[in-house]
């Protein structure tokens, strides 16, 4: 009996530890580099496209996901120098008086994800996941799960800005009626940013040293 107590328990484990392998919520930049360091997707394109993964709805719904856009480095907001458009067409220019300084949301706060508190804008992704489409999602970082698919829905936004750099985070609410609040974990950040002087040069040359090579060839 106890034998069969253990072997039940072990399977209920492994169960719970598949269904929730992969994250509720998710940040992605097609595209971008991966960095092991700071857990981010790292773009250096001001045109890119984030996308923000809702997962296991089979568990239930995700309320009021948002899409959190944070400004690094020092920056200040200024106005049009963000803007977001949805897969239906809609843009949202972020101007300087939508920006607030801070860690979102008010209360019960983002973890710090090594960038809060900043100048950060908002905008909503949707009031509740039961609206669909739903496809299989996975695990979006190179040592996760990968292969692993999983009830969620994928919802995909252009990003134009002038910024040097734009922080991408997110967050949602488990149940409309208590409110319990869960976040994209740091492992899954996203972030746009300028490359550095020394590697914009090296890429210079890069492709200087190729143009050359290709004339001398012909």
């Amino acid at each position: 009996m106890k034998k069969l107590l253990i072997i039940t328990i072990l399977a209920l484990m492994a169960m719970a530890s598949t269904s929730f392998a992969v994250p509720n919520l998710q940040i992605y930049i097609p595209g971008a580099e991966y960095d092991a360091t700071s857990e981010t997707w790292i773009t250096s394109e001001a045109n890119h496209e984030v996308w923000v993964i809702a997962a296991n709805l089979n568990h239930g719904d995700i309320y009021d996901i948002h899409l959190v856009a944070s400004l690094v480095n020092g920056e200040t907001p200024v106005d049009g120098a963000l803007s977001i458009t949805d897969e239906g067409s809609t843009t949202t220019v972020f101007n300087a008086a939508d920006f607030a300084y801070g860690t979102p949301p008010t209360t019960d706060p983002m973890p710090y994800h090594g960038v809060f508190p900043a100048d950060y804008a908002q905008m909503l992704v949707t009031s509740v996941t039961t609206s669909g489409p739903y496809i299989d999602v996975q695990d979006y970082i190179p040592s996760g799960d990968g292969g692993t698919s999983i009830y969620g829905q994928i919802f995909k936004f252009t990003v134009s800005t002038s910024y040097d750099a734009v922080h991408y985070n997110a967050y949602g609410f488990y149940d409309a009626a208590d409110g319990k609040r869960i976040f994209a974990p740091f492992s899954h950040d996203g972030e746009f940013a300028v490359p550095e002087p020394a590697t914009a040069i090296l890429m210079g040359l890069g492709l200087v040293c190729a143009g050359i090579y290709r004339r001398f060839r012909h």
